[in-house]
């Protein structure tokens, strides 16, 4: 938290995250056999009355859940210094996609040579991407998305400073391996929606950066000849979702 306040004037209130890797499992109220082989999923609900339809298109029909539970916040978080708008409700579900379902989608999308790991993170990856396009999307209703999905891993993010983000949900005593953080001063993309801070996810993958990046639109192009949209309009997301192609994909 100290090194975050120390970056404070990298930022502008509008944006701020962090990402941490390698976490305690009795932290996580979990094993740690279930911390290290489950999804770990944290969806943030702007709008918390769509949770169960969330839950119910998105989680439950197509995941084992093994323990799902909301983030700890403070009871009002103008309490939080200089915090001028409300933090998401964030929910965290620990999962494995079903077997059956993992199974028909491996054979719908003709993935038999792939590992069967890798096609599950592939379904994930995919049921992310369906979450978010439904219940987000920047240029649409927000009303929930998905932080992060990888494993023994989380991202959080908010409208305001990392540093306060800390404090909102309570994780100063948080223990992990690696931690991330980010402030951000917006050069792209809405200053407003708590999508477009850092940092944004690949699986198991978690990016940060600062500046513009010149090739926007045309990483943009490339994606889209493979049906992959950028659904928060920020360089840094393509930049993951182009690191995530060939990393994860090719």
């Amino acid at each position: 938290m100290q090194s975050l306040i120390q970056m404070h004037n990298r930022g502008n209130s509008k944006g701020g995250g962090i990402a941490a890797f390698g976490l305690n499992s009795s932290q996580c109220g979990v094993s740690q056999k279930i911390l290290e082989e489950d999804y770990l999923i944290q969806v943030a609900y702007l709008d918390p009355s769509v949770r169960h339809q969330v839950e119910k298109e998105s989680i439950i029909s197509n995941l084992d859940v093994h323990t799902s539970y909301p983030l700890p916040t403070l009871k009002d978080y103008r309490a939080t210094d200089g915090l001028d708008m409300k933090p998401p409700e964030v929910w965290r579900y620990f999962c494995r996609v079903k077997d059956t379902t993992l199974s028909q989608f491996i054979l719908k999308n003709n993935l038999d040579a792939l590992e069967r790991q890798k096609a599950e993170d592939e379904f994930i990856y995919q049921n992310t991407y369906k979450l978010n396009n439904k219940f987000y999307t920047s240029l649409g209703e927000k009303r929930a998305f998905v932080l992060s999905h990888g494993r023994n891993m989380i991202i959080l993010k908010i409208v305001g400073y990392a540093e306060q983000l800390i404090e909102y949900y309570q994780i100063e005593n948080l223990e992990a391996h690696i931690w991330v953080g980010h402030q951000r001063y917006p050069t792209r993309g809405k200053v407003w929606h708590p999508g477009g801070a850092h940092p944004f996810m690949g699986m198991n993958e978690a990016l940060i950066h600062n500046g513009d990046f010149a090739n926007y639109y045309s990483i943009a192009e490339y994606l889209s000849q493979r049906n992959i949209y950028p659904l928060f309009l920020t360089d840094t997301e393509v930049a993951v979702l182009l690191f995530d192609l060939l990393n994860r994909v090719y």
